[in-house]
């Protein structure tokens, strides 16, 4: 057992891993009624390749939906007979499973192992489920943020997995067999290709053991190595135009990240505090744009950076379209120009993103959902405070210019159909 200490925080992190591979990761809030709990695959809905076949788009995410429902029950009910809230999701890199209880935590602890170690799918039921995924992906497609976010990513990453909403479309859907998901439930959810994370009114020593003695009853594959889809660089699409029922036009701006850097905690830190201290909404520049009718309360941005992939979103609504782009053109290409004299900004905005960390440690959810994957030296939300706080200014122009690249910004716009 490996416990990582944060004595500042009078934190304890507690790492297991089991005979079978299984990691858990356990930190225990004793002050806490709450326990929650996730069990994640490192599986999203870009690993659409096992051994050179490729399975159809929205795979992982039909698969996650499926994990419920059982021959002749649905495991949310059994979480519900134990007292506890369940959910799942999917995201381009991972699928999470994962409950929330105050009561009986050995035994949902259980039905989460189970359910997910254990799967049923049959014909008419993966029939059945097509048409519930559908209706789901109609959903998605006439949302006209959800639209704006995928397309932008398409535009940074076409003709590669990303090119594709999560849920799949409902021609790729449509094509997913039973066996295509036997397949990919026994390449990808292998025990050690998963992480249980259990945050609350826990022992360690006690998950440990309870884990332990429900892996061993049970038998598993002799473990396969398994080969994640790698995002290969491609060409961008520069901008594109699309039409929907809105009341005003939407714009955003994608930057393409430099896949060297993908996974990267530093690296990630630096670009979004980068970001803040350019387009957050006590900077300079948001002011400026804000009182020009640039922009309004609906712009906003966000940086994801993953093994896989890094890439950021800059979007809003506005009748100002071209000044739009230009402007945050500008100042994304023109960086050191703005924060070169702003290293009191900068001090502030750190202070401003470790308050966000601290307050993120009451949380029981948001720090099981920062540990639910042991990457990166298993680096969390209490490391990542000291990060932050070693960070200079000159880390975010060193990081910037590696990152904001005029030749990788793309551009998406969405107007109102009339």
């Amino acid at each position: 057992m490996q416990i990582k200490e944060y004595r500042k925080f009078h934190e304890k992190v507690y790492i297991e891993r089991m005979e079978n591979g299984l990691s858990v990761v356990v930190v225990p809030k004793k002050d806490y009624q709450k326990t929650y709990a996730t069990l994640s695959v490192r599986y999203g809905s870009i690993d659409t390749n096992i051994n050179g076949k490729t399975y159809p788009a929205g795979i992982a995410h039909f698969l996650e939906h499926k994990m419920f429902d059982k021959k002749d029950h649905d495991a949310m009910d059994v979480f519900s007979k134990y007292g506890a809230g369940s959910n799942a999701f999917t995201s381009f890199n991972k699928t999470s499973y994962l409950f929330s209880t105050t009561d009986n935590v050995h035994e949902n602890l259980t039905e989460l192992l189970d359910f997910v170690q254990e799967p049923y799918f049959s014909d008419a039921k993966v029939e059945k489920e097509k048409g519930i995924i559908g209706q789901e992906i109609n959903m998605y497609d006439d949302e006209p943020g959800a639209v704006l976010f995928f397309k932008t990513v398409q535009n940074m990453f076409p003709d590669t997995p990303l090119n594709v909403d999560i849920a799949g479309t409902e021609d790729s859907i449509y094509k997913i067999t039973k066996q295509d998901l036997y397949d990919s439930y026994n390449y990808f959810y292998q025990p050690q290709n998963m992480q249980l994370t259990v945050v609350g009114n826990v022992v360690p020593e006690d998950i440990f053991k309870w884990v332990s003695d429900n892996q061993s009853q049970k038998s598993f594959d002799e473990p396969k190595d398994v080969k994640r889809t790698t995002i290969k660089s491609a060409e961008i699409v520069r901008e594109t135009t699309h039409y929907m029922d809105v009341n005003r036009p939407k714009v955003a701006l994608g930057i393409k990240g430099d896949s060297k850097y993908n996974g990267d905690i530093k690296y990630e830190l630096s670009i979004s505090l980068l970001l803040q201290l350019l387009l957050s909404e006590g900077s300079e520049i948001y002011e400026k744009m804000y009182n020009k009718g640039i922009i309004d309360d609906s712009f906003g941005f966000d940086f994801d950076c993953e093994d896989q992939f890094n890439f950021a979103v800059l979007a809003g609504e506005t009748e100002k379209i071209d000044e739009f782009i230009d402007r945050i053109s500008d100042v994304l290409v023109n960086f050191t120009d703005y924060i070169s004299d702003k290293a009191d900004e900068f001090e502030l905005i750190k202070k401003e993103e470790i308050g966000q960390h601290v307050s993120m440690m009451n949380s029981i959810e948001a720090i099981a959902n920062n540990m639910s994957d042991e990457d990166h030296d298993f680096e969390n939300i209490y490391d990542e405070i000291e990060m932050i706080k070693q960070l200079e200014l000159d880390d975010l122009i060193r990081y910037g210019k590696l990152f904001l690249k005029p030749d990788m910004i793309v551009k998406n716009k969405i107007f109102p159909k009339n």
